[in-house]
């Protein structure tokens, strides 16, 4: 039986080696980790190599001393000769494997495999899969508060779209003209950019629908001319948008709150409980929209990151019923539920991403459950009584939809129509009211123009003259800026152009004082540079980012739309029992 042997046999030269080679190799590890080392690799390198070496040679001179000795009179001399031949192949015979039965690799096997990356595995439809290839985005710029006073507007204009909210939900008291515009913020320290005019992306693959198919032409410019816009109206886009993209927080949304939203002004002396500042959805919705508007998406162009990231915090938000509330309070809900089912559906329709299919669906169902029945409107919460200010987002939502493929049951277009003959009012019937028991308001007046040209229904002759009177009596610039009037004014008055000499003078009129208005007030300079500021009738509650968003919009109309040829316009939307609205 082989016994270990004693150290006590090793020759006292091998003992000398063993030690000498630990003394050199703990010397040399200690001068590596010098600053004297860390200052000279070269040095390092060689009393480590050196180390290792003498360590190499202590194995190869004591390997025979520390094996284990055979027995004596026991061992054989034997006797190995090299051959030389083809190389050696082990036949190996495989093992059958049963159906259900489970081979376990051997160890080496499983640790070679181990250092494989894993197999692809398909994601879900959830917004990680927008970000998929995309380049990284710059870091966004933290905005540094800075003081700003707002003073109460009581300006008797229009209602707007972000009404209020409040902690606790009791019912509002319905008003004649309630209600709020996704508002402004505050001033933030965002990206000084050049002015840059909006660059232009190539079409997608997937055929654009012929309403949207203007953002995306390769001659633009000259289109934007055309149709009233100049240079100086697309490089104001342009920085526009650097300024949104850099105002993007890391989760993908714009913060209202960040970007001084809900702060309460008491417009037409209404107080709201600050309305806005929770309600990131609008707000990052306004702002998608404003990089859809002139041709960018999560597929296509240099903010595709930006977009993409936006869609997902968007998809993130939706609840299972549907809504895309978000953390918005009562009075913002509707608003960013129809203004996030907008920029979804339009993102959906302008790519034809797949994945973007089921949010755009439950979106569109969630609003068609929660159209008041009789009445035919929205409001604060499901049922409610509506007002205009819902109907123009609402509409848009829907009519993006069924251009991206998501069918509008036809009784929600009937009901629709009914609400707008509920609101009409004038002599001719070209103006209307915020609700049905409401007075004239001509912000509403403008929606209501818009909402009736996208159902193929506009007001014509003598009720269209009524219209054309009531918006030509307060342009752009006339008393203090109102973002979300001048939004829907601009859309519908674009849109009316062709209806007559009447129409096109008001449109030259208002363009000309629009033009003029934004450009001027544009801010160009210092980290806000590119934006608009929140001091605006309704801009205090959303902010910064919402008054920037509105006016980029506006800036946009020459594009954003298709214009109509002959009696048709592509953005008409469908009429109940599946004909159009406008033959």
């Amino acid at each position: 039986m082989p016994t270990l042997p004693s150290i006590a046999v090793l020759p006292i030269l091998y003992i000398s080696l063993w030690i000498a080679a630990g003394l050199v190799v703990v010397g040399a590890v200690l001068i590596a980790r010098s600053q004297w080392g860390r200052q000279r690799p070269l040095h390092r390198c060689v009393l480590l190599s050196l180390a290792a070496h003498l360590v190499l040679i202590g194995v190869a001179a004591t390997v025979r001393f520390v094996s284990w000795p055979p027995e004596e009179g026991t061992a054989e001399p034997v006797r190995i000769t090299i051959v030389a031949s083809a190389p050696f192949q082990a036949e190996v015979t495989p093992k059958e494997v049963t159906p259900n039965e489970t081979v376990t690799p051997s160890k080496e096997v499983a640790a070679e495999e181990s250092d494989l990356p894993p197999e692809p595995v398909e994601e879900p439809l959830e917004a990680p899969d927008l970000l998929d290839h995309l380049p990284e985005k710059r870091a966004p710029v933290e905005a540094t508060p800075a003081p700003e006073t707002v003073t109460p507007t009581t300006t008797p204009l229009a209602e707007s779209p972000l009404a209020e909210s409040s902690p606790v939900e009791t019912p509002p008291v319905e008003t004649t003209g309630e209600d709020s515009e996704l508002a402004e913020t505050l001033t933030a320290e965002a990206v000084v950019a050049e002015p840059v005019e909006a660059e232009l992306v190539s079409v997608p693959a997937q055929p654009v629908p012929a309403a949207l198919a203007e953002r995306t032409r390769p001659d633009r410019l000259q289109k934007v001319i055309e149709q009233g816009g100049s240079r100086d109206t697309e490089q104001a886009v342009g920085r526009a948008l650097e300024w949104l993209a850099a105002a993007q927080s890391s989760d993908g949304r714009w913060d209202s709150d960040r970007w001084h939203g809900g702060r309460e002004t008491a417009v037409l002396g209404h107080h709201r409980g600050g309305a806005g500042g929770h309600a990131d959805t609008g707000i990052s919705a306004l702002a998608l929209l404003t990089f859809l508007g002139a041709g960018h998406s999560h597929l296509e162009g240099p903010y595709r990151q930006t977009v993409a990231e936006g869609l997902h915090f968007l998809i993130r938000s939706q609840a299972a019923d549907g809504n895309l509330y978000g953390s918005a309070t009562l009075y913002a809900r509707t608003y960013c539920h129809s203004m996030a089912t907008f920029a979804l559906a339009e993102a959906y329709a302008l790519t034809g991403d797949h994945r973007l299919k089921k949010p755009v669906r439950e979106a569109v169902d969630f609003l068609v459950r929660t159209q008041n029945k009789t009445g035919g409107g929205w409001r604060y919460r499901p049922g409610n009584r509506g007002d205009v200010s819902q109907l123009g987002w609402i509409i848009m939502a829907l009519r993006s939809a069924e251009l991206a493929g998501v069918p509008v049951p036809d009784k929600t277009w009937q009901r629709i129509e009914h609400f707008l003959s509920l609101v009409t009012r004038g002599d001719r019937g070209g103006l209307a009211a915020y609700q049905p028991r409401g007075q004239v308001s001509r912000a509403m007046t403008a929606e209501a123009l818009y909402c009736r040209q996208v159902l193929g229904k506009p007001p014509v002759g003598s009720a269209l003259n009524e219209t054309l009177i009531s918006l030509e009596a307060q342009l752009p610039g006339d008393q203090q800026a109102n973002f979300y009037y001048w939004y829907y004014a601009t859309l519908a008055l674009h849109h009316a152009q062709d209806q007559g000499n009447a129409a096109r003078h008001t449109w030259n009129q208002w363009n000309d004082r629009l033009k003029g208005a934004l450009l001027h007030s544009q801010v160009t300079d210092g980290s806000n540079d590119g934006s608009w500021s929140p001091h605006t009738v309704w801009g205090g509650y959303g902010g910064r980012v919402y008054s920037t968003a509105m006016a980029t919009m506006c800036l946009e109309v020459y594009y954003r739309f298709g214009s109509s040829q002959g009696d048709e316009s592509p953005w008409v939307a469908t009429r109940p029992r599946g004909q159009s609205l406008q033959k």
